[in-house]
């Protein structure tokens, strides 16, 4: 890149860089900068710029493409490799951007401009949803920068939404008990039943078919969950990582609930005939159609409500189980197995209030084995 020296009046210079041509239109563009002092101070800013235009420090995005075309045509370029539940989510996201930002060049963007987009997002979005959405404004920014469309991204320095842990209330073993004792009589029973035996996910719970369960053997095959449906249909989705695609083993008294639940859908899928929506689900409506999630959460307030337990969220049932089973003394490696997590620090992270009980317990029973201490022989 080519640079000069004009000098404006005594002590008062102005240094002129050429700058990569606009890649749309092709026009030559320049950047201009007052120095005042001597010739060598003006020739140091020279050279200063030479070397961070040799660096890609300065934007060559087209001169008319705005923050919203940018980040329309950045979203597409993800489409492949994004499920579509989270693209659709997404492009929600970036239009919300767009209403705030998408008018601004994108190679004026600063981040004043986003500062002020961050705090004009509406008031009735959670603080995690906001933080969520400036995460994925922040990675369009990171790839405009290494496309070297920016020179730096403009959402550093700006005060991001802050996201706040999602509290995790359980229930004990007795409200357990409750509870399934009230729901005993309901059509989810057996959903709700396996979502404490096994940890799964409620759309992993939704999204089981009966190839992946094995009855004979006592287990369950994760390997796919529902995420949503449209018109009635089931999508369905791969396990996010390749530790949440894994083999659950079932107690006997899980495997014997799960028999006589098939057997009385098979008894369903006789009565309604042709009616009947043959996805081979695990969980469904009476004429075979998947379940939807709202309803489950309805329901499962209504019947814990009945029961007398708090009221939590049916993900909660995932954490409950999980701490179970740490209180019970199984090794948290292989509650990391049924949780399907990535790594055993993961679920130590998130069960870490369950730990100190059973350190308690563990100190108890090396003591135990230990038993009189020497002290009370002498």
């Amino acid at each position: 890149m080519r640079g000069h020296i004009r000098k404006r009046s005594k002590d008062s210079w102005t240094v002129v860089v050429e700058l990569p041509r606009d890649p749309e239109t092709g026009k030559r563009r320049q950047k201009w900068v007052t120095v005042e002092g001597t010739k060598r101070d003006a020739e140091r800013v020279l050279a200063q710029l030479l070397t961070e235009i040799n660096r890609g420090m300065y934007s060559v995005a087209p001169a008319k493409m705005t923050v919203g075309e940018y980040m329309e045509q950045w979203l597409e370029t993800l489409r492949v490799r994004l499920k579509d539940q989270t693209y659709r989510v997404w492009k929600q996201w970036i239009q919300r951007w767009t209403e705030l930002l998408g008018g601004k060049l994108l190679s004026k963007l600063t981040p004043m401009d986003v500062q002020e987009a961050v705090n004009k997002l509406p008031a009735h979005l959670a603080e995690n949803t906001k933080a969520t959405m400036f995460t994925v404004l922040n990675l369009a920014m990171k790839q405009a920068v290494q496309w070297k469309l920016l020179a730096y991204n403009p959402t550093e320095g700006v005060k991001a939404p802050v996201r706040r842990q999602k509290q995790m209330t359980v229930w004990n073993e007795e409200q357990v008990h409750r509870f399934l004792e009230v729901a005993r009589g309901s059509r989810y029973y057996p959903l709700f039943h396996l979502a404490l035996a096994t940890g799964m996910r409620l759309g992993e719970l939704l999204g089981l078919t009966w190839e992946d369960v094995n009855l004979s053997e006592g287990v369950i095959h994760v390997s796919r969950s529902m995420v949503l449906a449209i018109k009635g249909e089931p999508v369905w989705q791969e396990p996010k990582t390749r530790n949440a695609r894994r083999k659950i083993p079932l107690d006997p008294g899980t495997v014997e609930m799960l028999r006589i639940h098939r057997k009385r859908q098979l008894e369903e899928r006789l009565k309604a005939g042709p009616d009947w929506h043959n996805y081979n689900l695990v969980f469904t409506t009476k004429n075979g159609k998947p379940l939807n999630h709202q309803n489950v959460w309805t329901r499962f307030k209504q019947l814990a409500a009945k029961a007398g337990v708090p009221t939590i969220r049916v993900h909660d049932l995932r954490h409950t189980h999980a701490t179970i089973l740490l209180r019970q003394g199984v090794h948290p490696k292989v509650v990391s197995e049924r949780l399907g997590h990535g790594r055993v620090t993961i679920t130590l992270e998130v069960y870490s209030h369950v730990l100190p009980d059973t350190q308690k317990e563990a100190a108890n029973a090396v003591g135990r084995v230990l038993g009189t201490p020497w002290l009370a022989t002498r």
